[in-house]
């Protein structure tokens, strides 16, 4: 079986991103229904040296931009980053969905093999499309994603494994 780099990074970030969004709507729900404060979901933190919960989903949408850009070779402009509500974030997340899919697959497919060059820890990181997308990115886009799940779902808003999942490609029902 072989996949290609448009449906493992594509793909996946879609699914994260419909996974991320939903669970930003339950909470918009809860805020809502419970005159619960949104900036104690937008500012909740694990640990104060750990970004807080908008900041994770700012980076979830920074790396769904970037992701597609780089194996592109085209430069994504940094947002404002000011984002106030949880409307706000979600909407952030839609733009850079939209923005993700924008890309003609065949050129993301096309850099699987091509050498990138990025700044990261202070120097330059060399690495092919392929490896960018499996061993670089894809995790970062998780870790941020999950970040921002597990903040909420800590905060005591009802969430399942489902909520993160999003919309799951593939499957067959018997």
């Amino acid at each position: 079986m072989s996949i290609s780099l448009s449906q493992a990074s594509l793909d996946v970030i879609a699914q994260t991103i419909s996974g991320l969004t939903g669970v930003i709507d339950k909470a918009i729900a809860h805020c809502a229904a419970s005159k619960y404060d949104q900036q104690a979901y937008l500012t909740a933190r694990f640990f104060p040296d750990m970004y807080p919960f908008d900041k994770q989903v700012r980076m979830v949408a920074r790396w769904a931009e970037s992701i597609p850009a780089m194996l592109a070779g085209v430069s994504v402009d940094k947002p404002a980053d000011d984002e106030k509500s949880l409307e706000d974030l979600k909407a952030r997340l839609e733009r850079a969905l939209a923005y993700a899919q924008s890309f003609d697959r065949a050129v993301i497919d096309a850099a699987a093999d091509k050498v990138l060059s990025f700044p990261a820890g202070g120097g330059t990181r060399r690495m092919t499309g392929r490896d960018f997308v499996l061993h670089y990115s894809l995790p970062h886009l998780f870790f941020h994603a999950t970040t921002a799940y597990d903040l909420l779902r800590h905060s005591g808003l009802p969430l399942a494994k489902r909520d993160f999942m999003g919309q799951v490609q593939g499957i067959i029902e018997g």
